[in-house]
């Protein structure tokens, strides 16, 4: 599961982030949005024992000027590291992947005055990009390139992508997002406004939709920070 859940970023960029505007390779995907933050100008590469791949997915990130990240899902090999290295880029550690048992988890629940919804696109779309955009911060035109209206948000129950907001007096003040892959619930771009922290907000906008996923015979969840 360990394996799996490190990889479930990719599968999800992947799901996210399409050709043409990606490129689907192999050993690794690669997508150049122009906005000014690494995660918009980012490439995963999934095995770091092909130095051919690695340059592959890093060389048009070097070229464009823009910030970028090179993420390897299984681990950085020393030619791995020394390859990006000589590209000018600079080793920033590990990200956490973490797998959680959603049957041990406990309950969560939202203070009053705040509601749980289901997100589709549309106004509601657009409202979520906004709010995750500000929780993080974003770049707004990234944010809404994880949105239900870039994506796509199938309402039905057991839709592989499923987007979630917490509401206050009807304004989105909290996200997140579940994707069904691999069997595994991966939870993504939670974020709160600056406003509403310190409520249980981000643990019930991370736990609730796993509940969700529950639902559906899913035992576990990603979580990647």
């Amino acid at each position: 599961i360990g394996v799996r859940a490190a990889r479930h970023l990719d599968t999800t960029f992947r799901a996210i982030m399409r050709p043409p505007a990606a490129e689907h390779q192999p050993g690794y995907m690669r997508v150049i949005t122009g906005e000014p933050h690494p995660m918009g100008n980012a490439a995963i590469v999934s095995d770091p024992n092909d130095p051919a791949a690695t340059r592959a997915a890093a060389g048009p990130l070097q070229e464009s000027g823009l910030p970028a990240i090179v993420l390897f899902t299984e681990g950085v090999t020393a030619e791995a590291a020394r390859t990006v290295a000589a590209m000018g880029f600079a080793d920033e550690g590990t990200m956490p992947a973490m797998a959680v048992d959603i049957d041990a988890m406990g309950d969560t629940t939202l203070p009053a005055g705040y509601a749980w919804a289901r997100v589709g696109p549309g106004r509601e779309g657009r409202a979520w990009a906004n709010a995750m955009a500000a929780g993080y911060p974003l770049p707004a035109g990234l944010a809404q390139r994880f949105s239900p209206n870039a994506v796509g948000a199938d309402m039905a129950p057991d839709a592989a992508i499923q987007f979630f907001s917490v509401l206050r007096d009807g304004e989105t003040v909290a996200t997140s997002m579940l994707v069904l892959a691999d069997g595994l619930a991966g939870i993504y771009c939670v974020s709160t406004l600056a406003a509403d922290r310190g409520r249980g907000l981000g643990a019930h906008a991370t736990a609730q939709p796993l509940r969700e996923a529950q639902r559906l015979g899913y035992r576990v969840g990603v979580l990647q920070s």
